[in-house]
């Protein structure tokens, strides 16, 4: 296996992310463009012709507040880059738990050398299992070995990253309820809160609308 660049089509791994997350507004108006401004920060594992996972990062000034913020400060914000951040590590299903991840994040620690920092806004990817525990107390959750119990976020801690706390509105996916009702294939039938499968916290389905807010974890890591 060995690392490349993504290509500036941006046509890489599909099928990864339940399909609500797609449709983040300031993730649907600056995504693609990452493969074409930021190429050097987009990549890939091959093993031959197969893409088994990839990484996204960006350049960025000052700690985003969320998820969303990474790509409002690199793409329209002021001031020089002062450190790296973390926006996507995907691994192909088929090659899960396999410490693939770990090997995205090792090199995403490299390509933050120059600015000395990679800042992870990281999707704790057990948290989907746990929907009604709020962020604030999930984050605290301890093995009793003392390790997280989150497997993405113990990958972080075990890499050397530094938990920091976590942020309420990393994405936000406001639409009307028909469009919901087709990512996900529930009815979401009446007012209130709605748990979706892949989501972290339930959908909020008011007046018509479903309004989704996931959390994320902010960890901060020394460059490699």
């Amino acid at each position: 296996m060995k690392i490349v660049a993504a290509p500036e089509s941006g046509k890489t791994l599909e099928g990864i992310w339940p399909e609500f997350l797609h449709h983040d507004d300031v993730g649907e108006r600056y995504w693609g463009r990452l493969y074409s401004d930021y190429g050097p920060f987009q990549f890939l594992l091959v093993d031959g012709d197969e893409i088994v996972a990839e990484g996204n990062s960006i350049p960025v000034h000052g700690h985003p507040a969320e998820w969303r913020d990474a790509l409002v400060k690199g793409f329209d914000g002021e001031g020089e880059p002062d450190r790296l951040c973390a926006l996507a590590i995907m691994v192909a299903p088929a090659h899960r738990g396999r410490g693939l991840s770990s090997v995205l994040l090792e090199h995403m620690r490299g390509l933050a050398a120059p600015w000395g920092e990679l800042v992870a806004p990281v999707r704790p990817t057990a948290k989907a299992d746990h929907p009604l525990v709020p962020i604030g107390e999930y984050v605290l959750w301890r093995r009793g070995d003392g390790t997280h119990f989150d497997p993405w976020i113990r990958t972080h801690e075990q890499a050397g990253g530094v938990l920091e706390g976590p942020a309420e509105n990393a994405m936000v996916i406001d639409a009307p309820v028909e469009e919901w009702r087709e990512w996900t294939g529930l009815a979401l039938e009446g007012d209130g809160e709605h748990v979706v499968p892949g989501a972290l916290v339930p959908v909020r389905v008011e007046g018509g609308r479903g309004v989704y807010r996931e959390p994320c974890v902010w960890i901060r890591h020394a460059a490699g």
